[in-house]
C-alpha cells in the first residue's frame, strides 16, 4: 500500500511537471547533396525540431509489487505530455564532411485541451474562415431561421476576442468539401479542385491557413424538445490545401430549439433562444481551438512581385515582420506526389535559398535574396517559410 501511494505521488508530480513549459536541446543532421546545401539545412532543422518534440513524452513503469495466486500483477502507465514547440533558437550550425548539423534550444509548452495557450511570440498568422455547408439541409424546417452555411463564418469572426493571437478574415460563400478524401490521381479532379480553391482564396486574403468544415447534424428530436449540433472543423494549409488539424464539436440544446424565420440570424434574439445558446457555445469552442492551434502552426508568406534579387511579400508589420528577419524560399512542384495506387499525398517543395527582410510596410515587406547566383530566379507565387 505504501508503495502504491508513493507511486501515485510520483505519478501526480510527473503529470504536473509534464504540463509545465520547459526548455530542451534538439539536434539534427542531414547529408549535403552537391549544390543543395539549403535543402540539407532545412532537413537538419526539421530533424532537430523533431528531436526536441520527442523529449516532451514521459513514460512511467509503475509496479505494485503485489502477487495473486503466484502471478505478479503490475500496471504500466504511458504518459504523453503532448508538448508543442512554442519557439526555438538555433545555437549552432555547421556543414562539415558532407553533413549539415543543427543544434537548437526549444521552448516546449502544453497543448492539453484545458490548459492550452496560444503562441504569442513571433509572426502572426492570418486565418481565413470559410462557409460551413450543411450535410443535411432538410433538417432546418421551412418556417425556421436559415443561413447557418453562409453566415456562421461571419459570426465566428465577430465573436473572436478583442486582441486575438491571430488575424482573422472570412468569406462565408466559400464552400469547401474537405471531408472527401483525395482520390486516385487520374480521378481526383474534385479533390484537387478543392485544394486549388483553398490556395486561391487564401492567396486573395493573404492567409496562411483556412478554417473550413461542415454541419454534420442539426437534427431535431422527434418530440421537438431537443436538437443536436455536430460541427466538423478543419484547418487547411493555404499552400497545399491539405488538412493540418481537425476536431469535431458537439452540443445538444434542450427547450426552445426551433428558431422562427422572423428572428434575424446572429441577433440578440437568436442567441437568447435555447438553441442559440448551444450554437454560441459551439462557436466559442471552435474559436478557442482555432486560435490556439493556428497561432502555433508555422508561418509563411508569398512573393507577390519581384525585382532584381528583390522579393515583395504579402505580409508586413501587421503580422510581425521586422527588418533583418530571414526566411527560406521554396517553390512547389506542379504535380502532386502520389502513392503507387495513385493516392495524393501532397506537393514536393524545392529550396531556392534565403531572403532577408530589408524594408517593412504595414501590409507588405521587401526582402533581398541572400548570396544571389547559381541561376536562382525568384518567381511570383514562391513561398517563404520562417526558420
Amino acid at each position: 500500500m505504501r508503495f502504491s501511494c508513493y507511486a501515485a505521488a510520483v505519478l501526480c508530480f510527473l503529470i504536473q511537471s509534464s504540463i509545465q513549459a520547459e526548455t530542451v536541446i534538439g539536434e539534427g543532421f542531414a547529408p549535403i547533396e552537391p549544390g543543395h546545401q539549403n535543402s540539407a539545412r532545412e532537413e537538419a532543422l526539421r530533424s532537430a525540431l523533431a528531436d526536441a518534440a520527442r523529449q516532451g513524452v514521459v513514460k512511467i513503469d509503475a509496479r505494485t509489487g503485489t502477487t495473486s495466486q503466484g502471478i505478479q500483477n503490475f500496471d504500466e502507465v504511458v504518459l504523453s505530455s503532448r508538448l508543442r514547440i512554442e519557439h526555438h533558437k538555433i545555437l549552432q550550425e555547421s556543414a562539415e564532411d558532407g553533413v549539415y548539423r543543427v543544434r537548437l534550444e526549444a521552448q516546449l509548452g502544453d497543448v492539453q485541451g484545458g490548459t492550452a495557450q496560444a503562441c504569442t511570440q513571433g509572426h502572426v498568422r492570418r486565418l481565413l474562415l470559410a462557409g460551413f455547408p450543411l450535410l443535411r439541409p432538410e433538417q432546418i424546417l421551412i418556417q425556421e431561421m436559415n443561413g447557418y452555411a453562409q453566415l456562421t463564418a461571419s459570426e465566428v469572426a465577430r465573436r473572436f476576442p478583442e486582441k486575438p493571437a491571430i488575424l482573422v478574415d472570412y468569406q462565408g460563400d466559400l464552400m469547401i468539401n474537405p471531408l472527401v478524401p483525395e482520390r486516385v490521381a487520374d480521378n481526383a479532379s474534385a479533390d484537387l479542385q478543392g485544394a486549388r480553391l483553398v490556395r486561391e482564396a487564401a492567396r486573395h486574403h493573404r492567409a496562411q491557413y483556412v478554417l473550413a468544415g461542415r454541419f454534420l447534424s442539426l437534427a431535431l428530436a422527434a418530440d421537438e424538445k431537443s436538437r443536436e449540433i455536430v460541427l466538423d472543423v478543419l484547418i487547411l494549409d493555404a499552400s497545399t490545401g491539405f488538412c493540418v488539424a481537425r476536431r469535431r464539436f458537439h452540443r445538444t440544446a434542450y427547450g426552445n430549439v426551433k428558431v422562427p424565420s422572423s428572428i434575424i440570424f446572429g441577433s440578440a434574439a437568436h442567441y437568447a433562444t435555447d438553441f442559440g445558446k448551444a450554437y454560441a457555445y459551439v462557436l466559442d469552442e471552435v474559436i478557442r481551438w482555432a486560435e490556439v492551434t493556428a497561432s502555433c502552426l508555422p508561418f509563411s508568406a508569398r512573393i507577390i512581385r519581384r525585382g532584381q534579387n528583390l522579393a515583395y511579400l504579402d505580409a508586413g508589420a501587421e503580422q510581425g515582420l521586422s527588418v533583418g528577419d530571414i526566411f527560406s524560399v521554396f517553390r512547389s512542384d506542379n504535380k502532386p506526389v502520389t502513392t503507387l495506387s495513385g493516392e495524393v499525398l501532397g506537393y514536393e517543395k524545392r529550396s531556392l535559398g534565403e531572403v532577408v527582410i530589408t524594408t517593412v510596410y504595414p501590409r507588405f515587406a521587401i526582402g533581398r535574396l541572400k548570396s544571389p547566383g547559381g541561376g536562382v530566379q525568384l518567381e511570383v507565387g514562391d513561398e517563404l517559410h520562417e526558420h
